[in-house]
């Protein structure tokens, strides 16, 4: 077996700053908040795309969704979620990770529910407007109930 060689990564930014006369960490956050402020509109659009996606889905898969749509599900709730992260949309990003939670709970237990997922879509557009998702807090717990109605299935123990 041969020896682990380490590579040490140069990280850019550390560079920059113990630099004489380098990058103050202060403007290098600014030029960041105003980098992310320049894609805002353009990730939004996507962000609202997602959802629009995730509503087609729900009605395509009809009464039984296949494992693939629950996965789509699953997978558009997670890029909502990291979007939400990226911006500061803490009540968006919760409510992206209870779809996941329940896509992912539907999937394992071979189960569907129109309406679980009807709430999420309604709870996600509600809340992709800060302004005028008046009580997020009761809505993200309303959220949670309809996930603790799908249990998480118990993984099947090992003989």
């Amino acid at each position: 077996m041969s020896a682990a060689k380490l590579i040490p990564l140069e990280n850019r930014l550390a560079r920059l700053i113990r630099r004489p006369g380098g990058a103050k960490v202060a403007d290098v956050l600014k030029r960041a908040d105003d980098n992310l402020e320049s894609i805002r509109a353009d990730c939004m659009t996507a962000l609202d795309r997602h959802l629009d996606e995730i509503g087609r889905l729900r009605a395509q898969a009809g009464r039984k969704a296949s494992t693939e749509v629950k996965d789509a599900i699953y997978r558009l709730g997670n890029d909502i979620h990291g979007v939400a992260g990226v911006f500061g949309l803490t009540e968006l990003g919760e409510a992206a990770f209870s779809l996941c939670e329940l896509a992912d709970r539907l999937r394992l237990s071979d189960r569907w529910s129109q309406e679980a997922v009807d709430v999420h879509i309604s709870a996600l557009r509600l809340l992709r407007h800060p302004a005028g998702a008046g009580d997020s807090v009761g809505v993200l717990a309303g959220l949670r109930q309809v996930v603790d109605r799908f249990p998480k299935p118990v993984p099947e123990q090992e003989a």
